[in-house]
């Protein structure tokens, strides 16, 4: 028998990727690619069938006629391709799931906890990613998103996880005589740069005018945040229950306990139609279970130091 080429697989998820966005930068984004590298793929892809695929026009990017037939085959390709490998994996004793979760979460939550999971089902492989980046669900090879937010995110389905309240915390040694909100005004004031308004918006919840700060600092990430915080650098806002480790353990305090208005909601993404395979179903009970030990006050902080 003789084997007839293929295109190289690389350039096949590059136009499937650029067709369905219209962007070779979306693409590029998706793929950890550059734009340039994406446009060098699509035409030694068009080179390999003779054929042009996208018509490139300024600030716009449009299939031909040939290009839209072509990606409704590479489509169908990739995907039978996949849930042939998944089942495969399957059979043969091993699946594989993608989470991917911030890194706040995975530190406190999840890692500590992870051989327990994988203790309930060692056939499961589990890949973890705690990038900055939001992965996209329908475009990417990830199975699950943990994220915090409204609940709703075009084309995939939203499971409610726990819902999460603001307070201020501090450490031990910056905690006031007394915890009024003037107290505030006299502390350093820590915050997350990827949500620069939570300040605003947790006075606004509280019904208060914020009083200024000697100083402020920003960090981009809540992990480095709340540690910034133990370290005594100032007052930041913490998310409970998320953070009742850390005050069960004393790295920090809350002087303002009463004051935790609500701040977002966390919550399980997923494709459409694939709330029925076995891992994603393991995955999506175990960290249910787990949060809702967290909430109920089962949890014990004692059993699960939190890794730094």
């Amino acid at each position: 028998m003789k084997f007839r080429r293929l295109p190289p697989l690389h350039t096949l998820e590059a136009f499937v990727l650029a067709a369905r966005s219209g962007s070779f930068q979306e693409a590029a984004r998706v793929l950890n690619l550059t734009p340039s590298a994406v446009s060098h793929q699509i035409k030694a892809l068009e080179g390999f069938l003779g054929v042009a695929l996208f018509q490139r026009r300024p600030r716009q990017l449009l299939l031909t006629p040939a290009g839209a037939s072509y990606r409704d085959l590479v489509e169908r390709t990739l995907s039978r391709l996949r849930d042939g490998t998944d089942q495969l994996r399957g059979q043969h004793g091993r699946t594989r799931l993608s989470v991917t979760l911030g890194a706040f979460v995975a530190a406190e939550w999840v890692l500590p906890r992870l051989s327990d999971f994988t203790a309930r089902h060692p056939q499961i492989e589990l890949a973890i990613d705690t990038s900055t980046r939001e992965r996209d669900l329908l475009h990417e090879e990830v199975d699950v998103a943990l994220r915090f937010g409204h609940g709703r995110w075009p084309g995939v389905t939203a499971l409610r996880l726990i819902e999460v309240r603001a307070v201020p915390v501090v450490a031990p040694r910056l905690a006031p005589a007394e915890a009024d909100f003037a107290a505030l005004g006299r502390l350093p004031r820590i915050h997350s740069t990827l949500v620069p308004e939570g300040w605003s918006t947790w006075a606004r919840a509280v019904g208060i005018e914020l009083p200024p700060a000697p100083a402020e600092h920003g960090f981009d990430s809540y992990l480095t945040m709340l540690q910034a915080v133990e370290q005594g650098m100032g007052v930041g806002l913490g998310l409970r229950p998320l953070i009742d480790g850390r005050l069960a353990r004393g790295r920090l305090v809350a002087p303002w306990w009463g004051v935790a208005p609500k701040a977002s909601t966390y919550w399980l993404l997923h494709r459409p139609g694939e709330a029925g395979r076995p891992e994603l179903r393991a995955f999506r009970d175990w960290i249910t279970a787990l949060l809702d030990d967290l909430v109920s006050g089962r949890t014990r902080f004692d059993e699960t130091p939190t890794p730094e």
